[in-house]
């Protein structure tokens, strides 16, 4: 018969042996050391100075003084004495004060792996989860980490039609969230009362396009209050929208630049339009709606407009003093400047200077009604009222 225990090496009593008491006390007190195992400490090289009857620790690598050659062993202080009792693989230890666990692993004691949860009902950190919030943490801070590269936080829903979101909230009042929440549409939304939600950008799930009141479409745009409503909106703090063909404002165009049918030329709107014949508001008189528009604007009280017909050399502007727009008015330059003189109702309506000649002399005509008229030396002034005057 072995005369200790196979996996504590307790001694056993043997027959006819004396003072049985003796091996039975020394099981009892392997059985006290080892038996739920808790030590003060697993970190020490060498014995506290002044241990208490009892102590237990695990012996620290490289140990020295009383405990030199006793790495890993499990050393109890007893009768004024260390014993040392070595472990065997799968002994755990709990470590007062800071409650780690440890596990021998056959070499050296280790912290041990958790086993894995799952189908965990709720799980509550902090906090009580419940079985709407089956996850519910109360924190200053939630660190969600990679693990050797990237990181994803993933929320998926059932169907089109339901939520999938980041939802913030003030004293558990909605204020903003952000996400595909009703559709697939991702938005950015803001409340100030938790009912009433305006979204100031929206971006499209099925074509990452958005089509503008003017039928431009905008590639991976976003829509809302935050953004241009159209190519001409003016509004001021929000985003401008660039479209693939008509750029904003029509600006940086790679092909037509918005229409007029989509604003009145006597709109207060600033920006650069197309005309194309068919578009609405004053235009100058006699003069073709095909061309190019311009209108700057100060203020609801000073605007001006620049337009160019292609079918002619022009330039005409106008100015807009509140309540209204004034007469547009010819721009001259070297192509108007010298030509045909007119006028109606004595606005002039052609050139400035007009020179030419017949049978009876040469004239010069200006736009201010006056006629000079020379035969030979002898100069002639009159002003008729249309021009129709012969020498």
């Amino acid at each position: 018969m072995s005369e200790t225990s196979p996996i504590l090496s307790m001694p056993y009593i043997q027959p006819s042996q004396a003072q049985k008491h003796v091996t039975h006390n020394e099981a009892l007190r392997q059985l006290d050391a080892i038996v739920q195992l808790a030590v003060i400490s697993a970190e020490l090289t060498a014995p506290p100075p002044t241990p208490a009857e009892g102590d237990r620790y695990i012996v620290s690598n490289s140990a020295t003084a009383a405990w030199a050659g006793q790495d890993n062993a499990v050393a109890v202080w007893s009768d004024s004495a260390w014993t040392f009792h070595t472990p065997q693989t799968g002994w755990r230890a709990d470590v007062q004060g800071s409650g780690a666990q440890l596990r021998y692993d056959g070499g050296s004691w280790v912290t041990p792996d958790l086993a894995p949860l799952q189908n965990v009902a709720r799980v509550g950190i902090n906090s009580t989860a419940d079985d709407t919030n089956r996850l519910s943490v109360t924190s200053d801070a939630t660190l969600l980490n990679h693990a050797g590269s990237g990181h994803q936080l993933k929320l998926n829903k059932n169907s089109q039609v339901d939520t999938a979101s980041l939802l913030f909230q003030t004293g558990w009042s909605g204020r903003a969230e952000m996400g595909t929440a009703g559709s697939d549409d991702f938005s950015i939304k803001v409340s100030v009362d938790g009912v009433s939600w305006d979204t100031g950008l929206e971006i499209d799930s099925n074509t990452g396009k958005t089509t503008l009141p003017n039928g431009a479409e905008i590639t991976g745009a976003l829509t809302g209050t935050a953004v241009q409503q159209s190519a001409t909106d003016d509004t001021a703090g929000r985003l401008l929208a660039i479209s693939g063909t008509n750029g904003a404002f029509g600006l940086g165009s790679t092909g037509n630049q918005p229409t007029m049918s989509d604003i009145d030329a006597d709109d207060n709107s600033t920006g650069f339009w197309r005309s194309i014949g068919t578009s609405v508001g004053t235009y100058p008189a006699g003069v073709s709606k095909f061309g190019s528009l311009r209108h700057e604007r100060y203020d609801a009280n000073n605007q001006s407009q620049w337009y160019v017909p292609v079918n002619a050399d022009e330039v005409w502007t106008r100015r807009y003093k509140d309540p209204a727009w004034g007469d547009w008015r010819l721009v001259y330059d070297q192509a108007s400047l010298v030509g045909t003189v007119s006028e109606t109702g004595g606005v002039p309506t052609g050139a400035v200077i007009e020179r030419g000649s017949n049978a009876n002399g040469e004239y010069t005509r200006w736009a201010d009604g006056t006629q000079i008229c020379t035969n030979g030396d002898a100069a002639i002034t009159t002003a008729p009222a249309a021009f129709t005057g012969t020498i």
